[in-house]
């Protein structure tokens, strides 16, 4: 299986060394891609006047837009206008990182209407149910199962992202817990939950969540390639630098751990941090400093066709800046061809794919744009 060479070779120099407080720390890689500039695609605006969007998709079967709203609005949007299937603007605690952080459609949705919703509670607490529709189309509160609750010591740093993977099972991205350099250790501790991607099998009668990767402070957008069997997270940094990981899914193997706090991106951090050398480490494949932006937010790998030039790229964004990149794995695990594309989308929250895999974004300035062919 393939794996990322620099934490391949960090693995077996930690596997070689004597007791774990003796090894000395992994080396980062050396190089980055270089950034070049380009004009892969344009924006078109498809709908605005929305209250902080924080997501935008599809759902399996349906050629309509789905657009969630931070204070707990979940919106099917057609030619006709938006209409809300799901309302949760009543137990929602809306800060500047709580809210509807994050929505998925059941992958059976045609025959199987149900939604999976991850939000932070009145208390500020993360909290994950799945919803099913009524014979009208619409998910009524009352109708729920809660699978996931965490406690949140902070208001920020929540995570966000919720997906399904090609195993079936729920994904689901939580932060370290907030407060500055993970100050409870929670993403380097294989027993707390926080800074973790977790996964379930929502098919089961009481699902169990388990710890997929670890060592992250704020996965607030993850995607996956299923082409490759590969995970794409963007890990948002707290001083210098914003990372991109790129993780090929082993699970046979313990929880991969992209080494949060003790690393940010490739930056080792200051003071005696502890890093579990349980799992592998993963280095990011790229990685930009607050220069260019100051929360990062991850994409998705192009698979559509009225984009050639995105063919099989990685596209991601920063909220601050509005910047977008793009950039080609490598076969190695790597990446490269790394380009600042010329189109921005300022406050950039998602990144999403329709049914036809065509890239859609989500604005918190509240507009949807869609990518397209210029």
């Amino acid at each position: 299986m393939r794996r990322h060479p620099f934490a391949a070779a960090a693995l077996c120099a930690a596997l070689a060394g004597c007791g774990a407080a003796d090894r000395p720390d992994p080396e980062p890689p050396s190089t980055a891609p270089e950034v070049g500039t380009a004009r892969s695609f344009g924006l078109e605006r498809v709908a605005d006047g929305f209250n902080r969007p924080t997501w935008v998709g599809a759902v399996p079967g349906d050629d309509a837009l789905w657009v969630a709203e931070q204070p707990g609005r979940i919106v099917r949007l057609t030619r006709r206008g938006p209409k809300t299937v799901l309302d949760l603007r009543g137990e929602i605690r809306t800060g500047s990182e709580q809210g509807l952080l994050g929505v998925a459609a059941h992958p059976d949705f045609a025959t199987e209407p149900r939604l999976y919703v991850h939000w932070s509670d009145r208390s500020g607490d993360t909290r994950v149910a799945e919803f099913a529709a009524d014979g009208r189309g619409r998910f009524d509160t009352q109708r729920r199962r809660p699978l996931l609750h965490v406690e949140q010591p902070e208001e920020n740093h929540n995570g966000g992202q919720i997906a399904f993977a090609p195993d079936g099972r729920l994904y689901l991205g939580l932060g370290d817990g907030g407060g500055a350099f993970d100050p409870r250790g929670s993403a380097q501790d294989p027993g707390r939950l926080l800074g973790k991607i977790l996964a379930a099998d929502v098919e089961a009668a009481a699902p169990r969540w388990e710890i997929v990767l670890s060592g992250l402070r704020n996965p607030w957008r993850f995607s996956f390639d299923a082409a490759l069997g590969e995970v794409w997270i963007g890990d948002v940094g707290q001083d210098e630098l914003e990372e991109i990981n790129r993780i090929l899914l082993e699970f046979d193997e313990p929880p991969k751990n992209l080494g949060w706090s003790a690393f940010e991106g490739t930056r080792r951090l200051p003071g005696d941090r502890h890093l579990d050398r349980t799992g592998e480490l993963i280095w990011p494949v790229a990685q930009y400093s607050h220069d260019d932006g100051c929360s990062v937010t991850g994409g998705v790998v192009y698979r559509g066709t009225a984009l050639p030039r995105l063919n099989g790229r990685y596209v991601y964004g920063d909220f601050c800046s509005g910047v977008l990149w793009s950039l080609r794995g490598t076969p190695d695990g790597g990446a490269e061809d790394l380009r600042r594309e010329h189109a921005t989308v300022p406050q950039l929250t998602h990144i999403g794919t329709d049914n036809d895999g065509e890239l859609v974004l989500a604005s918190a300035a509240g507009a949807i744009h869609r990518a397209v062919n210029r």
